[in-house]
């Protein structure tokens, strides 16, 4: 269940820039409003437009601040009476469409709109007074000369001769029916007490039969239990159309949609900041470790980060060129150099590699680069020389290809330069042959 707040105000003054003051129109249809509050009043003094439809409303209150208003639909609320629309001059269209406005009410509902010389437009249809009584639409084209317009009918000088006409009789007839209405309600009134009375005296039974119960079980005798009341539960169900059904039906649409809601917040990726993810880079760290300490030394690439090992840019030295996100901040980052292995981790992301050569932990240096972001380790040897004969194979095999590369570049230019010759000299001799055909 909802009330009218500034906040909700605020959240449907979208198309006004978010301007409560100067708003002209208001939408607040299916919004499980229970009332209509002082704050719409106080806030929204320039309303024309005001759509409270398809809520649980029970009555037409807090309006008085709203004197240019010319639209106001309360179709589908628990109206009962139309009231508080004394200073709304304006007023050209009502819709009290499907509400609870009965005969006994009717009259007084009517007295309320014959100062409203601008009504032209109301509906009704859907009250029980419309439903139940045949003269309704009569008695008010009648007593509302200013009505141009029932129920989407228009009211044409024939029809408003003759409701003028039955007027008097018409008049009677309601008071009569209104009576006899507020005698079956007086009833009602009294069986709702009654039972309201008895649904607490049965929830009272319940609750001294449940401690009962527990006192029983605790002692370890046998309690038996008194099924007469729960095979009654079934029968308090609330059927029909009628404002307190409505009301329990939108309770019962209010709790759906907030265990939905719940259900989808708690389903949700939880927001993340700073601390969250320092928090686990910590916790990831922590258990990396251990495992190392345990001598769990496995290589993995968590993260799947790219790098590089180079060992000939600086001689005596293993470099390790690890690419990292140019703005993840190094908070996130922890490097661990051992002599064999190197362990990295990366937004709780490990990267755990063998060397390629025994090196001196103490004296690594680990640096980022500002402008891509790029992780170097730079790692002594413990021996200069480890793995030279491996460098240097490589480094005649690498020479190698290159000057294979440059032979068969080399061949390719001179195969071109062939055809070009060629081609030059088919172009020479059909040259010759076509002056000596037009010599002779």
């Amino acid at each position: 269940m909802a009330t009218i707040t500034r906040e909700l105000l605020r959240k449907r003054s979208e198309h006004n820039e978010c301007m409560i003051s100067t708003m002209e129109e208001l939408t607040l249809h299916q919004e499980e409003l229970t009332g209509i509050s002082p704050v719409l009043g106080q806030s929204c003094r320039d309303l024309k437009i005001l759509l409270l439809q398809n809520n649980i409303i029970p009555r037409m209150e807090n309006l008085h601040h709203l004197k240019s208003l010319e639209y106001l639909n309360l179709a589908l609320n628990n109206i009962r009476r139309i009231e508080g629309l004394e200073r709304a001059e304006f007023l050209n269209k009502l819709d009290l469409t499907i509400n609870f406005i009965d005969v006994d009410d009717l009259e007084t509902s009517i007295d309320n709109l014959v100062d409203r010389q601008h009504l032209a437009d109301l509906y009704m249809m859907g009250n029980p007074c419309e439903q139940d009584w045949p003269g309704f639409k009569s008695y008010v084209i009648a007593r509302l000369p200013q009505v141009k317009q029932l129920d989407g009918t228009e009211v044409t000088r024939a029809m408003r001769i003759s409701a003028l006409q039955q007027l008097p009789a018409l008049v009677a007839e309601l008071r009569v029916l209104a009576e006899e209405r507020r005698g079956r309600r007086s009833v009602e009134e009294r069986e709702k007490e009654e039972e309201r009375a008895r649904k607490e005296e049965k929830a009272r039974r319940k609750a001294a039969r449940a401690e009962a119960m527990e006192e029983g079980g605790a002692d370890g005798a046998v309690v038996v239990e008194d099924v007469s009341d729960s095979e009654e539960e079934d029968e308090d169900e609330l059927t029909g159309h009628t404002p307190e059904v409505r009301e329990e039906i939108y309770r019962e649409m209010a709790e759906e949609k907030l265990e939905k809601d719940k259900r989808e917040k708690e389903n949700q990726p939880k927001w993340r900041g700073e601390k969250e993810f320092e928090a686990e880079q910590k916790a990831s760290v922590e258990k990396a470790r251990e495992r190392e300490e345990r001598g769990q030394i496995r290589q993995c690439n968590e993260g799947k980060w790219r790098f590089r090992f180079d060992e000939e840019s600086k001689p005596g030295y293993v470099l390790l060129d690890l690419s990292v996100q140019k703005h993840l901040s190094s908070s996130l980052i922890d490097v661990d150099v051992h002599p064999s292995y190197i362990s990295i981790v990366i937004k709780s992301k490990v990267l755990r590699l063998i060397l390629p050569a025994d090196v001196e932990s103490s004296t690594a240096k680990a640096e980022r680069s500002k402008t891509t972001g790029h992780l170097l380790v730079t790692m002594k040897k413990v021996d200069e020389n480890e793995n030279m004969v491996a460098l240097r194979a490589a480094r005649k095999a690498r020479e190698a290809e290159e000057r294979e590369e440059g032979r068969r570049r080399e061949e390719e230019s001179r195969r071109r330069e062939g055809a070009k010759l060629g081609a030059q000299m088919l172009e020479a001799v059909d040259l010759r042959i076509t002056r000596e055909g037009k010599k002779a």
